[in-house]
């Protein structure tokens, strides 16, 4: 499939003009290797309150028993593997993006967690890990007397 490339047009060839357009074809050429062709990870976002950290972590097509959460000194690890249907030898795919494969992502955590109430829940291939603060690391307003 032809992708159509717009053409701005050029005025004159000095040196400066060859340099710019020299640039700009290597830098387009680079553009269409797509560097996550052969590696997927989930896209995580971490949000901390005053009493925990959540992690959300986004694994459509990930069956919940292909993921592990283990946690040690202080690192955060979610590993699994979002595996690919069989394909059947007379479909003839047309374009094919969609991302198989293993993963493993690590969070350095702060120490100020409690790791053994953490929590994990996954639901329509949504991962949600719940990392509850210390009790002696929150907030809390002293008396004074």
């Amino acid at each position: 499939m032809l992708n159509i490339v717009k053409r701005e047009p050029r005025y004159g060839w000095g040196l400066l003009n060859l340099r710019d357009e020299m640039n700009r074809m290597f830098h387009n050429f680079f553009d269409e290797y797509d560097q996550r062709e052969n590696f997927w990870a989930p896209s995580v976002d971490i949000v901390e309150d005053k009493n925990k950290l959540t992690l959300t972590a986004e694994l459509p097509g990930v069956d919940k028993k292909d993921v592990k959460i283990s946690i040690q000194n202080n690192v955060l690890v979610i590993e699994g593997e979002k595996k690919q249907k069989t394909e059947k030898k007379e479909d003839n795919y047309y374009r094919s993006e969609r991302f198989y494969g293993k993963f493993c992502r690590s969070f350095t955590l702060p120490s100020e967690l409690d790791s053994e109430k953490i929590d994990a829940d996954y639901s329509n291939g949504v991962l949600t890990v719940t990392l509850p603060k210390s009790d002696k690391v929150k907030p809390r307003q002293i008396e004074i007397k």
